[in-house]
């Protein structure tokens, strides 16, 4: 009887580890979203296009700061303070990025759709993004993959006729990274856009307000190249 009450229990623990694993591979932190063969893109390329068409205006900036932490931040995904810990997430990146030029935007992902204005009729319809035409740089996107967001990235261009976005993600040496194609998770997880910035912010040789970029107390991922500041590169990325 004894025996049978064993067996009987190391069944419902391993029917329970499997359920674990099983809610452990659903529910695995979509802030930090796997990237497909169809969503990676060439980062440098890209980049190289940012710098030659740089305006000097505030949106511009911003995307160049988001860009910069990608190449100087060594940041690594976690859900900490990356100033304190050199972590960080997809919610508290976009909220750092913004911070530098001294906008407070939240950095809890389910909040983001509070976040500014939305950008309506922009949508996601057999893996193609729809109403591209009415993004601007520093757009946010947010994905919901629950009953609220649960990961946002910034919208930075279009690109060889693709919208290009940049957040946290895998696939690429450090959390950060540029993607493409909504015909995966990011196209079955897409909510919706937001706007933070005014149309000011897009008109060239304005006033930039720019705290300057976090700097951690440790990087988590060993640098591979110095830290060079934005102010000593000539478009600040």
């Amino acid at each position: 009887m004894r025996r049978k009450s064993m067996i009987k229990n190391r069944i419902i623990t391993y029917l329970l580890t499997l359920t674990l694993l099983a809610t452990v591979v659903v529910y695995s932190p979509p802030a930090y979203a796997a990237t497909s063969s169809s969503s990676k893109v060439n980062s440098e390329a890209i980049i190289k296009s940012l710098r030659a068409n740089y305006d000097g205006s505030l949106a511009s900036a911003i995307v160049g700061r988001a860009v910069w932490y990608m190449e100087y931040g060594y940041i690594k995904y976690g859900h900490s303070k990356y100033a304190t810990t050199g972590y960080c997430d997809c919610s508290q990146f976009l909220s750092m990025v913004y911070k530098d030029f001294g906008y407070s935007v939240t950095s809890a992902s389910r909040n983001y759709d509070k976040v500014g204005v939305p950008v309506k009729g922009v949508y996601v319809k057999n893996g193609k993004l729809v109403g591209a035409d009415k993004l601007k740089p520093g757009d946010i996107f947010t994905f919901q993959r629950t009953d609220h967001i649960t990961h946002v990235a910034m919208y930075i261009g279009m690109f060889n006729g693709k919208p290009c976005f940049i957040g946290t993600t895998s696939g690429y040496p450090t959390a950060i990274g540029i993607v493409s194609g909504f015909n995966n998770w990011y196209g079955d997880q897409f909510h919706g856009v937001r706007r933070v910035l005014t149309d000011k912010a897009y008109l060239p040789g304005g006033k930039i307000n720019d705290r300057g970029p976090v700097i951690p107390a440790v990087y988590r991922i060993k640098p591979t190249q110095s830290i060079v500041m934005p102010n000593k590169l000539p478009t600040g990325f």
